[in-house]
């Protein structure tokens, strides 16, 4: 009855498979086990240098904005530079890198790091924002609800 049901939802195929792996799991475990530790040091090795660059990100911005307390955000950005080469010499202990959810590994270099850790164009503003340093917008205002501001909007009326 197993046999008809796998054939029925997988397929011919996809019950040779599922036939294969049982027979066989107790072969294919270890490899998988194996890899999963491989990737989680991957990881963990991603991890260690992202955090150092994000403090070195926020050391550097304190430091120019204590000598400079009316920069602009663009200036400010052009002003920090990352000594990439030393952070993965010192805090790299593992040849290769991976991001947390990813399957797949990739060589630890000074543009796959660099690639990896700032794939976002405002990944500086937001390690700044996270850490208290928010002088680049004007002053916060009261917040508006949303909610009623789009039922406002569907109802066309106006906000007193």
């Amino acid at each position: 009855m197993t046999n008809i049901w796998l054939e029925v939802f997988l397929g011919k195929i996809g019950k040779y498979i599922i036939s294969f792996l049982s027979r066989y799991y107790y072969f294919i475990i270890p490899f998988a086990i194996a890899y999963g530790i491989f990737l989680a040091i991957s990881s963990y090795n991603l991890k260690r240098i992202e955090k150092k660059v994000n403090l070195e990100i926020l050391n550097q911005a304190k430091g120019i904005l204590k000598k400079v307390p009316d920069i602009n955000y663009v200036d400010l950005v052009d002003r920090i530079k990352i000594p990439w080469k030393k952070i993965i010499k010192t805090y790299s202990f593992f040849p290769y890198i991976s991001h947390e959810s990813d399957l797949w590994v990739t060589r630890t270099s000074l543009m796959d790091v660099r690639d990896i850790i700032m794939h976002n164009d405002k990944k500086i503003k937001l390690i700044l924002e996270r850490n208290g340093i928010n002088i680049f917008e004007k002053k916060s205002t009261v917040r508006k609800n949303l909610y009623t501001e789009y039922i406002h909007r569907i109802t066309r009326r106006k906000e007193k």
